[in-house]
C-alpha cells in the first residue's frame, strides 16, 4: 500500500490493520512528501525491483477499482498486459462528453484508443521496463507498449468515501499528461501542421503581393489586415513546434529521475 503523504489519520490506520491469511503479507510505503496519483504508483513500482513476482496488479484504493475483478485478471495467462476496462460510468452527462471528446482527440492524434484506467495486471518485464523509463501518465505508457495485451470487462464500484478529483479540470490535465507519453506523435502532427500552414502562408504572401504591386486590385488595408493574420498564424506554427519539443524534453527530465525512491517502508 502507497500512502502518498497524507496528513490525516491514514498511517494510524494502515499501521493498525492487520492480515489472517498466512500467505499476505503487507508492505506499507510511507511517501517521505506528496506526488500525486500517477507518482505514487510508480513509486509502488519501484520497490517491486525488491521483491521475488511474476505478475504485479495495480488498483486504487478508493473503492472503484474492485477486488472482486482480480480472479478474472489472474485467469488471463500468457499476456504482459491485462487492463480493465468499464462496464457502466456513473459520472453526469456534460463530463461523459467531455470524456468522449477527449477520447476523440487522443484517438486521432496516436490512432489508439485509451478506454481504461490504472485498475491492471503487468508481468515483470512490463514492471522492469517501467522502473527504467518511468511514466508521466500510466494507461497512456501501457498503451504505447509493444507487449502482448488483453482486457476484461468490469463494472466501477461505488466510491467509498470523499468526491473524485477529476472535474472538468482534472480531465484536462489528464488528458495533457496521456498526450505527453505520447510526445514523439505530437511533434510529428504539429511539424505536419507547421508545413501545410506555411504552403498557405507562402501562397497567399505571394498572391497579396501580386495584387499589390502588379494587378494594383487590392483593397486598401486588405495587404496589412491579412499580412498580421499569416504572422499570427506563422507564429502559432512555431508555438506548435516549441511545445511538442518542450514535452519531449519533459519526457527525457521523467525518465533521467525514474529510479528515485522517495518511501519509507514498513
Amino acid at each position: 500500500m502507497v500512502n502518498d503523504g497524507s496528513t490525516d489519520a491514514t498511517n494510524t490506520k494502515l499501521n493498525e490493520y492487520s492480515i489472517k491469511s498466512s500467505n499476505v503479507s503487507l508492505k506499507i510505503l510511507n511517501l517521505k512528501f506528496n506526488v500525486g496519483h500517477q507518482g505514487a504508483i510508480f513509486q509502488g513500482l519501484l520497490f517491486c525491483k525488491h521483491l521475488d513476482y511474476e505478475n504485479i496488479i495495480v488498483m486504487d484504493a478508493d473503492g472503484e477499482d474492485q477486488p472482486e475483478a482480480i480472479p478474472l485478471l489472474l485467469e488471463q495467462e500468457g499476456y504482459q498486459i491485462v487492463t480493465v476496462k468499464r462496464k457502466k460510468r456513473s459520472e453526469s452527462l456534460f463530463f461523459k462528453l467531455s470524456y468522449s471528446i477527449y477520447k476523440l482527440i487522443f484517438k486521432v492524434i496516436t490512432k489508439k484508443t485509451i478506454d481504461f484506467g490504472n485498475f491492471c495486471m503487468i508481468d515483470r518485464t512490463i514492471v522492469e521496463r517501467i522502473q527504467h523509463t518511468s511514466f508521466i501518465h500510466f494507461p497512456a505508457y501501457l498503451l504505447k507498449q509493444k507487449a502482448k495485451t488483453t482486457f476484461i470487462k468490469f463494472d466501477r464500484g461505488k466510491r467509498i468515501d470523499g468526491k473524485s478529483k477529476l472535474g472538468l479540470k482534472g480531465l484536462l490535465f489528464h488528458a495533457f499528461k496521456s498526450m505527453i507519453e505520447f510526445a514523439e506523435d505530437l511533434l510529428l502532427l504539429f511539424l505536419r501542421l507547421f508545413v501545410v500552414i506555411m504552403i498557405i502562408f507562402l501562397f497567399v504572401l505571394g498572391n497579396i503581393l501580386y495584387q499589390k504591386f502588379i494587378s494594383h486590385t487590392a483593397i486598401l488595408g486588405w495587404f496589412s489586415t491579412l499580412a498580421i493574420s499569416l504572422l499570427i498564424l506563422a507564429t502559432l506554427c512555431i508555438g506548435f513546434f516549441i511545445l511538442g519539443i518542450l514535452m519531449l524534453n519533459l519526457i527525457h527530465q521523467q525518465n533521467n529521475n525514474s529510479s528515485k525512491e522517495i518511501f519509507i517502508e514498513r
